[in-house]
């Protein structure tokens, strides 16, 4: 489902990679790539357009500077690279940040500006490993080369609330898309750095807004690029995607109802994991939802001579179906346990604690017998046993994916009651 491309095309199919949001939960995304991207290399359809937004973001610029190299190797040293995603590399300790957060607090308080409160962990760490592990001469060179037609990473702009597309693409002659007006995003040519990754995965309150300084017409401050952004999808059709592989850390279906635990007392936890969970899970699997069933009515001979008329009087391209794959968690509580297991197992116990209280602080603080404590703990949680597990939750889903009768590409619903299309 897309209107024609707007960068220019030699003819060879296109296949975009989605990376949604998800905080340390990208372990699962590693998980599932590390299926799937052999699955693609065998099709002889690697990803060329590259998009990631939050902590996707990190993992697609990640791809895009080793995919000079075979499938198994670069799946392997994304596995590398997650292994360095520990909590002492990317957030600064609580004890650190306690006497920055009092004093540019109380500066607010008292109206001094000049002291802004951004966020309450410092994220230091994270820059200087970004600028280690990822080898930015071989992204630049992959570009450049065509290897990669476009990588792109996804940001807010914190006043306008403007969601911008960084994109680093071969050369000035290809185009970026101009979305509507309507729509407040835009595309930015640029160079791809460790500030726009930043930028990208700054979630409000918990991480500080960043301040980007390249391209300078894109200047300003932003924040986590899943703040604003609707449609996750809708950036690879724009760029003229073919083909289209999402991968998230949130549920691909909504949570069931519980009349008993909605009346249940909340803390500010529950408040907090609701608002992460409408922000960094919902929009992608509404998104897909709604991509699957415009697709459907591409491909119907009825419906699709009604809405190509349509988008023609919006001066618009046809419709046309763009076979897709989708792999996230059939049940969001998975990665909830998964995190709440791992808490009481390393972080649960006065010795651990003592070691590094930050988690045990967040915990009692954000309300510690809150249900939904598992989900927003699972935002943070960067410890190698958490990634362990969640990269195998990836794993078996993405093999599940593969294993059913639809095989890995679909034009049909992500829930096929029957037959849907099959696609080579």
């Amino acid at each position: 489902m897309t209107s024609s491309p707007e960068l220019t095309t030699d003819g060879a199919e296109r296949v975009a990679l989605v990376l949604d949001a998800g905080g340390a939960r990208s372990a699962y995304q590693v998980g599932a790539l590390e299926v799937l991207l052999p699955a693609l290399a065998e099709r002889g359809q690697r990803p060329t357009l590259l998009l990631g937004t939050s902590a996707g973001a990190l993992l697609s610029a990640a791809l895009t500077a080793t995919a000079h190299l075979d499938a198994e190797e670069q799946a392997a040293l994304l596995l590398d690279t997650l292994g360095r995603a520990t909590k002492r590399n990317v957030m600064q300790p609580l004890w650190r940040q306690v006497p920055v957060v009092a004093v540019r607090y109380a500066s607010e308080t008292l109206g001094i500006s000049r002291f802004r409160l951004r966020g309450l962990f410092g994220t230091a760490p994270l820059a200087r490993t970004l600028a280690r592990a990822i080898d930015w001469p071989a992204l630049h060179g992959n570009v450049e080369r065509g290897v990669v037609t476009a990588s792109a990473v996804t940001a807010t702009t914190v006043r306008s609330g403007r969601v911008t597309m960084f994109t680093e693409t071969a050369g000035p002659e290809a185009a970026l898309p101009q979305p509507p007006v309507e729509h407040h995003r835009c595309y930015v040519r640029t160079r791809l750095g460790v500030e726009h990754l930043m930028a990208s995965s700054a979630i409000p309150a918990l991480f500080p807004s960043v301040r980007v300084e390249e391209p300078t017409e894109a200047a300003g401050w932003y924040v986590d690029g899943a703040t604003r952004r609707r449609y996750p999808l809708a950036p690879a059709l724009e760029l003229g995607a073919d083909r289209i592989v999402a991968v998230g850390t949130g549920s691909l279906h909504p949570p069931e109802d519980d009349p008993d635990l909605d009346v249940a007392g909340v803390d500010l936890g529950d408040g907090a994991a609701t608002l992460l969970g409408a922000v960094m899970d919902d929009p992608l699997r509404h998104d897909l939802r709604r991509f699957a069933a415009v697709n459907a009515e591409a491909a119907d001979p009825d419906m699709a001579p009604h809405l190509n008329r349509h988008r023609e009087a919006r001066g618009r391209a046809a419709y046309r179906a763009v076979p897709y794959a989708a792999v996230a968690p059939q049940r969001g509580e998975e990665l909830s346990r998964v995190a709440m297991e791992v808490f009481r197992a390393n972080h649960g116990n006065l010795l651990s604690t003592l070691g590094d209280p930050d988690l045990q602080v967040v915990h009692r603080i954000l309300g510690s017998d809150s249900p939904l404590q598992g989900e927003l703990l699972s935002y943070l949680m960067f410890d190698p046993d958490f990634f362990a597990e969640a990269a195998d939750l990836g794993r078996r889903d993405a093999r599940r994916w593969l294993a059913s009768d639809e095989g890995l590409w679909r034009t049909g619903p992500l829930d096929p009651a029957g037959g849907v299309s099959r696609l080579p």
